[in-house]
């Protein structure tokens, strides 16, 4: 089902993706959708790929690990979820059957892998007590290392070991579980956007989102025509209280502090 070059660099990728994201982290926005792109180029089918890292991008909105809590791991679930979607010929259901139950199942990686992070920690705490802070890094890196190689092992195996067992679940899964499950993708993404909601101080600045909506839905503009208003808007507001708050320090004779 899948070449042998295909499982290293989608291995490869999640791997190397990890490492990163847990150092420099220059991706934190889109995630899901950056892992179906690159995937579905190494699978040879992008558009199945960003469809497929779409969905679960927008399932995901509005849903993070705030706290420390543990949640979905869609960016491993579009992996499996494109590999597969394209692998088998079946298309986003397919992507979709197969990546929302590995992205819950990452849920139980994330904790396996906060647990044995403890241990990293507890070694590098006690190199600090000793005051080596070279094996202090080495413990740093370390941690980094075996949570990649944690994220990535259950691409492999599902790759390797499990696909005869993923194929044979695909083709005898109901209709009505797959219309469910597009149920739910659709569903989802609403609720996401319900949570934002409640981050947003739509009581201030709801006005921009009745606009958003009539650009959209009255005036047939593009989302990306809207998000350039939404730009200007935001600016705007910007330099508003950036002024204002010039303007309140210059009137305390430039105590910041008062």
């Amino acid at each position: 089902m899948f070449t042998p070059i295909q499982i290293i660099l989608v291995c490869a990728w999640m791997w190397g993706f990890t490492v990163i994201g847990m150092s420099v982290q220059l991706f934190s926005y889109g995630v899901a959708v950056l892992h179906g792109f690159v995937t579905g180029l190494i699978m040879g089918d992008v558009a199945t790929g960003l469809t497929v890292g779409g969905t679960l991008c927008l399932m995901g909105l509005g849903v993070g690990g705030y706290g420390g809590s543990s949640v979905p791991d869609y960016a491993m679930g579009t992996v499996v979820g494109t590999v597969f979607a394209i692998a088998t010929g079946g298309g986003v259901e397919a992507g979709l059957a197969t990546g929302i139950p590995v992205a819950t199942l990452g849920t139980q990686f994330d904790i396996l892998a906060k647990m044995c992070g403890s241990f990293f920690i507890h070694k590098q705490m006690d190199c600090v007590e000793k005051h080596q802070f070279d094996k202090m890094g080495i413990w740093a890196h370390g941690w980094n290392i075996f949570r990649a190689t944690l994220y990535t092992l259950p691409i492999l195996l599902v790759m390797t070991v499990g696909s005869g067992i993923i194929t044979t679940l695909l083709a005898n899964m109901p209709v009505w579980l797959t219309k469910g499950l597009n149920t739910a993708a659709g569903m989802l993404p609403a609720v996401g956007f319900a949570i934002l909601m409640k981050y947003l101080p739509i009581r201030e600045y709801g006005v921009f989102m009745i606009f958003g909506f009539a650009a959209a839905s009255y005036l047939g503009l593009s989302m990306v025509a809207i998000s350039m208003f939404a730009f200007v808007a935001a600016y705007m507001v910007y330099k508003g209280l950036e002024k204002g708050n010039t303007s309140a320090a210059a009137a305390n004779g430039g105590n910041y502090d008062e």
